[in-house]
């Protein structure tokens, strides 16, 4: 079949055989798909450097006729070595690329999800604070993934919440509830932390490195995309510790 381009990252490589690797991409074009890289692992030619983590790559595949297609060679678009530069912005970005993994599916492109990452590594390299873009990413995703935070009213009983003035309440995995609506023992969130979620989700993509997430609002809301991610993923993700916290 005839070899087709589009723009990708890495999200993992598993060694196959002596000398190759089967490579998960995120793609442009076709989404999530895997494919086989031979020689990957001792060519410098056509792989060496750029098959990497945190590359916005530009990748050749030929797609197999039944099965798994074929990486023919990748030219490098844009590096984000920055995220390799201290402990936490590479947390950051490898939380990027597991939940990127975990919740796009083969064959189904995904601009928005591909955006938002192009986005999140964007802003990691121009040196935004790698917890509180953690904690926009994993709003942002939810949202991606369906399964978006309701930040203007309580779901349960319609009610606006009084413009961030009244204290809401985590209910469940990802929910949020009134004060009037919510379980027993629900966790309280404040109007600051309401109104950072409300920023998290609403604002421009070239714009996610300017939210600071305060250590009141980490801590409130942490839990909470936290738990929501897990009930979206269907599965908690390895990378949501972050470094010093294992």
């Amino acid at each position: 079949m005839t070899p087709e381009i589009s723009e990708g990252f890495l999200l993992r490589a598993t060694p196959y055989g002596e000398a190759d690797l089967v490579a998960a991409l995120l793609t442009r074009r076709w989404g999530r798909i895997a494919v086989l890289a031979k020689g990957a692992r001792n060519s410098r030619r056509r792989f060496g450097g750029v098959l990497d983590y945190f590359h916005h790559l530009r990748a050749e595949v030929r797609p197999g006729r039944s099965g798994m297609g074929r990486l023919l060679g990748v030219e490098l678009v844009r590096p984000f070595g920055r995220l390799r530069e201290s402990v936490e912005a590479y947390w950051a970005g490898s939380q990027v690329l597991e939940v990127a993994r975990l919740g796009t599916r083969e064959g189904d492109p995904d601009e928005p999800f591909f955006a938002l990452v192009e986005a999140t590594f964007a802003a990691l390299e121009r040196g935004g604070e790698p917890r509180s873009l953690a904690r926009v990413f994993q709003a942002r995703a939810l949202a991606a993934l369906g399964y978006g935070l309701p930040v203007e009213e309580c779901p349960a009983c319609a009610e606006p919440y009084a413009g961030y003035g009244a204290a809401c309440h985590a209910a469940g995995p990802g929910g949020i509830r009134c004060g009037s609506c919510a379980e027993p023992g629900a966790v309280r969130l404040s109007p600051g932390t309401l109104r950072t979620l409300r920023a998290a989700v609403e604002l421009p993509l070239d714009r996610l490195g300017g939210l600071r997430v305060s250590a009141s609002a980490e801590e409130e809301a942490g839990p909470l995309l936290e738990a929501g991610l897990t009930a979206a993923l269907g599965v908690r993700p390895r990378s949501l510790v972050p470094p010093g916290e294992g």
